[in-house]
């Protein structure tokens, strides 16, 4: 089964209004860039779907596609894959594989630990105010967890930080007692005492954790201001890994309670879950991507034995489209995992019409 033919479409779709950030602390450009997805024809007639990463380089896109044509579905080795947009190329060939076969891609990958995935309503920057109305919405339309990104460079003090953070999560809780929240940091607390004192305020609040609370690599690489902060604070704390040297050198540190695992590929995400597993790590992982990339992030979080925290998805609910055609069912604060045979997603060509900067085929 051969690739034969291959459709680039270039596309651009708008963020749900104040997704991201509100007007005050609008940033016009964060998730506003165009995007690559492909349809994959083959010999057999099947055709698959993927997205490409967002940022790749458009003359990246043609000659990384171009050399796509003509290898067989069946006979690529998708453990030692060497190419750019190497995870957009591990989803096609998963995609045509699952269709052929009659199996949903999560079988390929090893079998799915859960039918549904417990999700956060991830956000960005926003004053209060807006904070709370964005969950409200979110509360409404069944999200029971939301995650925040925290602290710009308008708070350049450790008080204005801390307020930052505990301001926002006590208008969520004025309104949404039973949400709970978490806060993306992303490092700008720097120093323990710094993230002691936003905990201390923060008792009573229900926070699921602190994302990425103090500087990366604190203390030389030792990792031991992170178990400092862990032995002193009631909340858990959580940061990515970026390999499984880091995600051991981390669990020997006694510096996080949740790992959040990702990678180049599916493949290498769930076993970096795994050993975070095998370590007696918790956590969760990360999807960012319009509908046909949510849709390969649902399947690999099926397959996470160390998922046991709610997953990033910024997806179905982030974009005014999701250029599929089939839903997303959310229930329960979950997405469902699809079981139809390969992806389970198809392109809608007349939103990918709608909303096309630019489109070419390969052949």
């Amino acid at each position: 089964m051969k690739i034969t033919r291959i459709k680039l479409y270039i596309v651009n779709v708008p963020e749900r209004k104040w997704w991201w950030s509100d007007d005050f602390y609008g940033q016009p450009s964060h998730q506003r860039s165009e995007h690559g997805i492909a349809e994959v024809e083959t010999s057999e007639g099947l055709t698959g779907l993927t997205q490409i990463g967002r940022g790749t380089p458009t003359e990246t896109m043609k000659e990384t596609l171009n050399g796509w044509l003509g290898q067989d579905v069946l006979e690529i080795n998708l453990a030692s894959l060497a190419t750019p947009m190497v995870s957009a190329f591990e989803q096609v060939i998963l995609d045509l594989r699952g269709q052929a076969l009659g199996l949903p891609i999560w079988s390929l990958l090893g079998g799915r630990l859960r039918d549904r995935i417990f999700v956060t309503q991830c956000t960005g920057y926003k004053t209060p105010q807006h904070t709370a109305e964005d969950a409200q919405w979110g509360w409404e339309h069944g999200f029971r967890a939301y995650k925040m990104k925290c602290i710009t460079g308008r708070e350049t003090t450790p008080e204005e930080r801390i307020r930052y953070v505990a301001d926002r999560i006590e208008a969520i809780h004025k309104v949404l007692p039973d949400m709970a929240v978490r806060p993306d940091i992303r490092w700008r607390l720097e120093e323990v005492w710094v993230a002691q004192e936003l905990a201390r305020r923060l008792q009573g609040h229900r926070v699921e954790s602190l994302e990425s609370p103090i500087t990366k690599r604190a203390a030389g690489g030792t990792f031991s201001e992170w178990r400092r902060l862990r032995q002193t604070i009631h909340l858990p704390v959580g940061d990515h890994v970026y390999n499984s040297e880091d995600l051991i050198q981390r669990f020997q540190a006694e510096a996080l309670d949740y790992a959040i695992v990702g990678g180049s590929t599916a493949f290498e995400a769930i076993n970096q879950s795994r050993l975070a597993h095998e370590l007696g790590m918790d956590g969760w992982s990360q999807t960012v991507a319009y509908g046909p990339g949510a849709a390969m992030g649902l399947h690999v979080a099926a397959c996470m034995p160390h998922l046991t925290q709610p997953y990033d998805m910024v997806g179905p609910m982030a974009w005014e489209n999701t250029l599929v055609n089939e839903d997303f069912p959310f229930e329960d604060g979950c997405f469902l995992v699809p079981d139809r045979p390969g992806l389970g997603y198809t392109l809608n060509h007349d939103a990918v019409k709608k909303y096309l900067v630019t489109k070419q085929d390969f052949e």
